[in-house]
């Protein structure tokens, strides 16, 4: 890089910020205005095939959309919103809405990477700027493009059997997508009330209690079960009959459409179930059990939601309250009541008797006459 300086101090600047870029491995002398899409895809392509495991199934298929619609020689800088919207908007009438989400984040995922350590002067790229609007199906949910109409919406819902009872034992349990639509009859044990999974995401067994809400929902579905099938949620007829039902896609998002619930995952029913329980007053290691999590850093994100997170502890920082001062012994006693005891009452102490030691015999035993005792006991009395 070649560039004059009126001013030795504006040389020195720029020299230790290049120094500093050099230093950290993000100097290439490469900017927007300069790269073109074909060069930074192939840089892309190289580093994601390395560093993600679905980069075949996942990546590849999005990046190669991208290269249909933009031309290889176009230069990162002239990459618009306008035209980002243009692809989006004609993807959707091809594909289905979470193909073009899908697209949307792999190329949110290139741009940033290209501007977090390849590119020096990436800010003037507009693209990214449309991407952090939020996901597409919100987006055209609000101008109304692709929302299904309610009795179309209704059939696609009725085709995914069980997904009233998937939402209310996700919400109850807080099991993940994969051990609730995996779910066998096998894990339930109705007479202690719980739920065992013997392996979950993590690979540890995990035990869910049920409360009456999850036992009512699966003794309904137990008596309907199909014979002979070990999965609580599975197929009744067709070629996959007796597997269980795993795609509830279309469904799900048709009934958030239809319930304008935006920007909500099946992910998030499980959040759900955690923010939930902590706002009704669970403890964080409560939650985290039932979660399944080792410990409490995943769940401190829903300690916000909690009424008595931390007030006992600023509880601490007030004044100790005045103590009350003792009654009075000039009080008089209170009158005995039906069905109690008298308070107890000062008694005379009791007399001391003093017995011969000898006889007039001389023996050593003790001598009690009968008449000397009859008087005492009257005394006592």
């Amino acid at each position: 890089m070649r560039k004059r300086f009126r001013r030795e101090r504006e040389a020195l600047r720029l020299w230790s910020a290049e120094q500093t870029k050099i230093e950290n491995g993000t100097w290439y002398g490469q900017t927007a205005t300069t790269i073109s899409f074909e060069i930074s895809l192939k840089q892309y392509r190289e580093y994601s095939t390395i560093q993600n495991r679905s980069h075949h199934s996942y990546v590849e298929p999005a990046l190669s959309v991208w290269e249909e619609h933009i031309k290889p020689s176009t230069l990162l800088a002239k990459i618009k919103p306008a035209l980002i919207e243009d692809v989006k908007l004609r993807r959707a009438q091809q594909v289905a809405r979470t193909t073009v989400d899908k697209d949307l984040a792999v190329l949110k995922a290139f741009l940033q990477l290209v501007h977090g350590a390849w590119l020096s002067g990436i800010e003037s790229c507009h693209a990214r700027q449309i991407l952090q609007r939020g996901q597409f199906a919100a987006a055209l949910s609000d101008r109304g493009r692709i929302c299904p109409a309610h009795p179309s919406g209704q059939e696609r819902i009725e085709t995914s059997p069980f997904l009233a009872e998937k939402i209310t034992l996700s919400v109850h349990t807080g099991l993940r997508r994969g051990s609730l639509f995996n779910l066998s009859w096998d894990y339930v044990d109705f007479l202690n009330r719980v739920v065992r999974v013997p392996r979950t995401k993590s690979g540890r067994p995990h035990a869910v209690p049920l409360n009456a809400t999850v036992l009512t929902t699966l003794q309904a579905l137990y008596t309907e079960r199909l014979p002979e099938c070990p999965y609580v949620f599975a197929h009744a007829t067709g070629r996959k009959a007796g597997e269980p039902v795993k795609d509830v896609k279309n469904a799900f998002h048709t009934a958030l459409e239809i319930a304008e619930i935006k920007d909500f995952t099946w992910h998030d029913l499980r959040h759900t179930f955690a923010s939930w329980l902590i706002m009704k007053g669970t403890s964080l290691r409560s939650v985290a059990e039932l979660l399944g999590h080792k410990g409490l850093r995943m769940v401190m994100r829903y300690a916000h939601l909690s009424p008595a997170y931390l007030s006992a502890e600023v509880g601490l920082l007030d004044q100790p309250a005045p103590t009350s001062p003792p009654p009075s012994e000039a009080a008089s006693p209170e009158r005995t009541k039906k069905g109690q005891r008298a308070p107890a009452r000062e008694q005379a102490p009791a007399k001391v008797v003093e017995f011969p030691r000898k006889n007039q015999d001389g023996s050593p035993h003790w001598t009690i006459s009968a008449p000397w005792l009859i008087r005492e006991a009257a005394y006592l009395a």
